[in-house]
């Protein structure tokens, strides 16, 4: 029993010696190769009262824009998607409601429910896709489990439009004008968001105008594109998968977007700006 209780006192002995070796080898290698510290998205600016006020200035400033300007950016969003739809067969008009709202009416054609062949291919891509997930390796597990998600909201499509198709009162117009409802509630989110995580970094003035500027303008270019891109789904692939392109790639798609972009912004930051 000595000898083991002395074994194992040496190798605690030898394991606290080896992890003292290790420190001392990286704190010389820091001492010989200064580096810039921590990790830039791991400090800090000190905040300035001026540039929170400059900030929040151009956010009350884009956000009446975008409220006073709703109406022409419809009219623009709406123009972008009968452009693509003449060339692309779409079947879609526009028209003015009572309400001022802009509507997109499907012309008389084929019925875009899913026929018993789509939803046949649809399942056999489902189980396809999930059943290749278990040969990714760990390295791609956000992927892996980005996968699983998807198939996960399509196979409850398919579930519900093989036992009760009947119950399906959504339209491609509809799902259109709710597509373009969360992008523009996205893009007035926008202005607050980068005031308050953006515009208050070490910056020169004129960018946190010009970067909100080209967010917002960015935004408004991707929202109608998109909404086309939903559109050509729906109307050749069937309605089958507006559940999963309102769920997986609307609002949440537009966010996803936006955290790409604030991050490549604030990636941007001169690293000696912050402390």
């Amino acid at each position: 029993m000595k000898t083991a209780s002395l074994e194992s006192h040496e190798r605690s002995l030898a394991r606290a010696d080896a992890l003292e070796a290790a420190k001392f080898a990286l704190n010389e290698v820091r001492s010989n190769f200064p580096g810039q510290g921590a990790h830039r998205a791991m400090r800090s600016a000190k905040l300035r009262l001026g540039a929170l006020l400059q900030s929040l200035t151009w956010a009350v400033l884009f956000t009446a824009l975008l409220l006073w300007g709703k109406e022409p950016l419809m009219h623009w969003w709406r123009d972008v998607i009968l452009f693509w739809g003449l060339h692309l067969d779409i079947p879609l008009r526009a028209g003015n409601g009572e309400s001022g709202l802009l509507l997109w009416i499907q012309a008389a054609g084929t019925s875009v429910m899913p026929t018993s062949d789509i939803i046949l291919a649809t399942t056999a891509a489902v189980i396809a896709l999930y059943g290749a997930t278990f040969w990714l390796s760990d390295a791609m597990t956000p992927l892996k489990y980005l996968i699983r998600t998807l198939c996960v909201v399509q196979a409850t499509a398919i579930l519900f439009f093989t036992f009760e198709p009947s119950l399906f009162s959504y339209s491609i117009p509809g799902h259109l004008q709710a597509i373009l409802n969360a992008g523009y509630g996205v893009m007035l989110a926008v202005p607050v968001l980068l005031a308050l995580g953006y515009g208050i970094l070490p910056i020169r003035a004129r960018d946190r105008f010009l970067h909100t500027a080209w967010v917002l303008g960015y935004l408004a270019l991707m929202v109608p594109h998109m909404a086309v891109l939903h559109a050509i789904v729906l109307q050749y692939l069937s309605v089958l998968f507006m559940p999963l392109l309102y769920l997986c790639f609307g609002v949440v798609f537009d966010v996803m977007i936006f955290v790409a972009l604030y991050s490549w912004l604030a990636s941007r930051v001169p690293a000696e700006a912050l402390n």
